[in-house]
């Protein structure tokens, strides 16, 4: 799941959930710390639900917060006082690209609102309850990046953020959530494609002119995909190059080549025309 995803899935929350308090909550009886940290919101009033990245963040009125990540499959579904699913697209799947309203196996937290609705998390993320003035200082947090969906960045941002990666390749530095939240695969791909840098280029070798479109390019790409899976976009082609080898450009026609990138052997998809390699392309770096 990608920080356009879960933007969307927090502005949904957002909408059903804000200014409503949370009079119930319940988990699993094994889970006994759980239930200490998570029925200390009981009572209390939503203040805000956001993103940051992938992070899907609750903010309560006295103080506490709720911090969700998807490490593995999620769900967050709302349910009618009652029990029955509400049939709009409040739910959201991690990894799906369209919203469900059944349910996703054993319930983690399951909080009735005080106007009888239910809303259930089901899965296996990583969920965290902190003291809100505390939020950034917790290790998962504190070496995050900015969010480029939500954080206005200038040139030099995004100049500073890059040297973090200064001995990678841009397509590994774009997936480094300490430089920038929130952008995966897909998102990085089409990131580079859009600002006509190759995937090889080394982050620190990146000029201004470079950077400049990539920070133009990193905005329109991520707030297309937030505005599709809002369902704002209309229907049509989302992805210019990701998952399309062989395909051709639709700026120029080539063949949309892939090549597995770093250590970490993420896919890579571009074009070998409009993104042309300054010197040796090196997908295969060592850093």
């Amino acid at each position: 799941m990608d920080g356009p995803q879960v933007k969307a899935l927090a502005h949904r929350l957002s909408v059903a959930v804000w200014g409503h308090r949370v009079d119930r909550v319940d988990v699993p009886v094994d889970r006994w710390q759980a239930n200490v940290l998570l029925k200390h919101c009981a009572g209390h009033r939503v203040l805000r639900i956001y993103s940051h990245g992938c992070w899907l963040i609750w903010n309560f009125e006295h103080g506490v917060s709720w911090l969700c990540y998807p490490v593995r499959r999620w769900s967050w579904e709302i349910l009618k006082a009652g029990g029955t699913f509400i049939r709009e697209p409040m739910a959201w799947v991690a990894g799906a690209t369209t919203v469900a309203a059944r349910s996703r196996g054993r319930p983690l937290i399951r909080s009735r609102l005080d106007d009888g609705r239910e809303i259930v998390l089901s899965g296996r993320p990583l969920f965290l309850t902190l003291l809100t003035p505390e939020l950034w200082r917790h290790p998962h947090l504190a070496d995050i990046g900015p969010d480029p969906l939500a954080d206005e960045l200038s040139m030099a941002d995004w100049r500073f953020r890059l040297r973090l990666s200064e001995k990678s390749t841009i397509a590994r530095a774009l997936l480094d959530q300490r430089v920038m939240a929130g952008i995966a695969n897909p998102w990085k791909c089409e990131i580079l494609h859009a600002a006509g840098v190759h995937p090889a280029t080394r982050a620190i070798a990146l000029n201004s002119g470079q950077i400049q479109q990539l920070a133009v390019a990193a905005q329109a790409c991520l707030t297309k995909a937030y505005r599709h899976y809002l369902g704002d976009e209309q229907p049509g082609r989302l992805c210019a190059v990701y998952d399309r080898a062989g395909e051709p450009c639709p700026t120029c026609g080539t063949a949309i080549t892939v090549d597995r990138s770093g250590r970490d052997g993420h896919w890579t998809w571009y074009c070998p025309k409009c993104q042309r390699a300054d010197g040796e392309a090196l997908l295969f770096d060592d850093w």
